[in-house]
């Protein structure tokens, strides 16, 4: 006997949203992933909210005035990270919705940590976070992102 019942509807959750391993310890991921990520979390968003941040660091990495990256603050976060993977511990690099500063900053990280281009360095983030946006598509002045340094490395 037909019956034209449409087929139950799955009762399964999507997936839960979380923040994306870009390396070896190394995460990216929106403000809802850091609060409860087990590691270092660095808060990349150009201002503090008015609620608790659930980080230990904030440090903007974008001046929204000048429409360009903080370079100072890109190495500052790198050394930071650098220190915390040193200690074994993961790190997550998050903004509001992990797509524009939290992976600028992993990228960063990336670059000055492995000596990878910025590209390779995004490549490799798109690769598990497919939604990211690389500086070059959302801020203005990216010259200051040229890299005259060598690597952190250490």
């Amino acid at each position: 006997m037909a019956t034209n019942r449409a087929p139950p509807r799955s009762r399964s959750r999507p997936p839960k949203k979380t923040a994306s391993e870009v390396a070896p310890g190394v995460f990216v991921g929106g403000w809802k992933d850091a609060t409860d990520f087990p590691g270092t979390r660095f808060c990349v968003l150009d201002e503090a909210p008015d609620e608790p941040i659930p980080a230990e660091t904030h440090l903007p990495i974008y001046d929204p005035v000048a429409d360009r990256p903080i370079r100072a603050n890109l190495d500052r976060l790198a050394t930071l990270a650098e220190t915390a993977r040193g200690r074994e511990e993961a790190v997550l690099f998050f903004c509001g919705h992990g797509v524009r500063r939290g992976p600028l900053a992993a990228a960063w990280f990336l670059h000055r940590h492995e000596g990878v281009s910025l590209e390779v360095a995004y490549d490799r983030i798109r690769a598990v976070r497919p939604q990211v946006e690389t500086a070059k598509e959302w801020a203005g002045d990216v010259s200051g992102l040229a890299d005259d340094r060598p690597p952190v490395r250490r």
